[in-house]
């Protein structure tokens, strides 16, 4: 239940007011006003007592602050000229003998307060100087707390030593000595190396490791060891053949492509240069530019690689005459439209000849005849997740010379040419990022622009083929796509037998270890031939090639290969073989010195056809 406030009367009000009233009126009547009403209340006091205000003096006046002697054992030095100020904001920086004292101890030290039975402990001076070093190392005077009493030798402990939170913060209470400041920092190891890796204490980046150079009596004490683990086991350090040749091309930068242009120029001899039984020899020279070009863009991608070659023979009993060129260049291109979706683009040109030796070559002539391909690529390539679609169409025209014979006439070749409408489709998984098998198909027509050629034969046809493989990265050392199939090519003509068997296609590369490189490729094509009864001839090669680096400037390189043409309707079959070892010595990054000796042989079931030819060349290159 709520309790009632009781009200004061008008009885007990009366004797408190009548006091109040009489003790206001007494104390202003004694009172004396101590400021000027004009000043500002708010303005701070000057330094020292209100009622005992500062004087100010001349300099050479008598009690002058310049005249007065400092206190003893105020300072070490012998003046403040000199001395390291201190910097910060130490306790109590600025205040006054008025306002807020962050320093918690009174105005007046007390004496330390002596256990009973024992002398009293002296006052310690408020304050001393020690000395500290400079940057110039002299000392110079710095402001310290004084040090702390020593302590009875019989009695209780002093309060700070039971508690030294509480005594540290009673009025009066001696705080000990500050240590020492801790000396100048060493200067950065990057201004003065040598001398700070002496100074103890100091420490400098770790270097990075040197790699060296291979040699024959191999690395030097302390190397890592060369890799020489299992397959798809990553390098110790950089490749020098795949990523890390010093001496690759730095390339040409226009607008916002890459140019790596190159030619090389190469002198020989040949012992048979016309691949014939009992062929004669000649010298050669062989002059090969070439360019490779690079987009440097955030998306799509367009990339250009342009190879040729003319190869010049001194022999002029050559018949027919073996001098040809040689032109390959393919120009790929990709357009990102979406994330996962891209458009694909190529534009193909081949200009060659008939290799010499050919059955397709006829009798009599002065010259080796040119063909010239030209073709093109346009297909989509769509992700989903994992599994991808490829799908592409393609168009390819082949055109040949007039061959010249020697008696000065020309033969038309118009019935060779021929128009190839293809296309093919790609499934593909991605099991894991180094494992994406792939199923292929593919199928295209052939179409001549004359329907009989020279011997009354329609040599339109169509081919279909189908194979199943993988695309292959496994830890960077084994790259590349294979596949194996099967492929059938029908002819018009009911006369012509068709074309079929097993193909292989693609291309691995190898990084045996950090010098060694290994490439395997493999190439199966149907090729048009003219001779009667003939469908053409199913080629088939497989080649080997290891490069070595013995030194970063000196690379071995040693080539085998193996091809097998098959005439079908014709009954031939050719077996062929090469082998070959060159040398590279790369005097800086823009020349190279080359040397390359092969061996050709080829046997045939048919009798009078085999032959072998070795061949020298020696020649520089040139690339930038």
């Amino acid at each position: 239940m709520p309790r009632r406030r009781r009200l004061l009367s008008g009885t007990g009000l009366a004797p408190l007011a009548f006091a109040t009233l009489a003790l206001g009126a007494a104390a202003a009547f004694a009172q004396t006003p101590a400021f000027d009403s004009s000043t500002d209340l708010l303005a701070p006091p000057l330094q020292g007592e209100q009622n005992n205000p500062p004087r100010f003096r001349r300099p050479n006046e008598q009690g002058s602050p310049q005249q007065q002697a400092p206190p003893p054992d105020l300072f070490t030095a012998p003046s403040r000229v000199g001395a390291t100020p201190i910097y910060g904001s130490p306790p109590a920086f600025g205040a006054g003998n008025t306002g807020f004292d962050s320093t918690n101890t009174g105005r007046r030290k007390r004496l330390v307060q002596a256990p009973a039975g024992a002398a009293p402990a002296q006052a310690q001076p408020e304050s001393t100087f020690l000395p500290v070093p400079t940057l110039s190392g002299a000392p110079a005077a710095a402001k310290l707390a004084p040090p702390v009493a020593a302590a009875p030798a019989t009695g209780a402990p002093p309060a700070a030593e039971v508690e030294p939170l509480k005594a540290a913060n009673r009025r009066g209470a001696v705080i000990p000595p500050l240590p020492e400041p801790l000396p100048v920092s060493n200067p950065p190891a990057e201004v003065y190396p040598e001398a700070a890796a002496k100074r103890p204490g100091a420490t400098l980046p770790i270097p990075p490791p040197i790699l060296f150079e291979p040699s024959s009596s191999g690395p030097p004490p302390g190397a890592p060891p060369l890799n020489t683990l299992p397959l798809g086991t990553a390098a110790l350090r950089p490749l020098p053949i795949a990523a890390g040749d010093p001496y690759a091309p730095l390339g040409l930068r226009a607008g916002s492509f890459l140019l790596y242009p190159a030619v090389e120029l190469s002198t020989g001899y040949d012992t048979n240069p016309g691949h014939v039984p009992g062929g004669p020899a000649s010298p050669l020279f062989v002059v090969a530019p070439e360019l490779q070009v690079q987009s440097d863009w955030d998306r799509h991608s367009l990339t250009a690689n342009i190879i040729g070659t003319y190869t010049d023979y001194s022999n002029d009993a050559l018949s027919p005459s073996l001098d040809r060129p040689y032109f390959n260049s393919t120009i790929d291109g990709r357009i990102d439209v979406l994330r996962d979706t891209q458009v694909l683009l190529e534009n193909r040109v081949l200009v060659s000849t008939d290799n010499p030796g050919s059955p397709n070559l006829i009798a009599g002539l002065a010259k080796l005849p040119i063909f010239t391909t030209v073709g093109g690529t346009l297909g989509v390539a769509q992700e989903f997740n994992r599994f991808q679609i490829t799908v592409k169409g393609t168009f390819d025209r082949s055109v040949y010379d007039n061959s010249l014979l020697t008696n000065g006439e020309s033969v038309s070749n118009a019935d060779r040419d021929f128009n190839q409408y293809g296309g093919s489709a790609r499934f593909g998984y991605e099991l894991n990022p180094g494992l994406k098998p792939f199923v292929e198909i593919d199928a295209d027509e052939r179409i001549h622009d004359e329907p009989f050629d020279r011997n009354g034969l329609q040599r339109d046809s169509t081919g279909f083929s189908g194979k199943a493989g993988a695309t292959i990265d496994l830890f960077g050392s084994l790259t590349g796509e294979m596949a194996v199939g099967y492929l059938e090519r029908t002819y018009k003509d009911p006369t012509l037998p068709n074309i079929d068997g097993v193909i292989v296609d693609g291309s691995l590369i190898w990084q045996a270890t950090a010098l060694t490189t290994a490439k395997l490729s493999a190439a199966s094509t149907v090729n048009e031939s003219i001779l009667p009864g003939t469908s053409g001839s199913f080629s088939r090669d497989v080649n080997l090639q290891v490069d070595h680096a013995f030194l970063w400037r000196l690379i071995g390189t040693v080539q085998a290969g193996y091809g097998h043409d098959d005439y079908v309707g014709l009954g031939r079959e050719d077996n062929r073989y090469f082998a070959a070892t060159g040398l590279t010595y790369k005097l800086n990054r823009e020349m190279q010195l080359k040397g390359t000796v092969r061996q050709d042989w080829l046997t045939s079931n048919v009798s009078g056809v085999a032959y072998a030819a070795t061949s020298f060349l020696a020649g520089v290159r040139l690339q930038r």
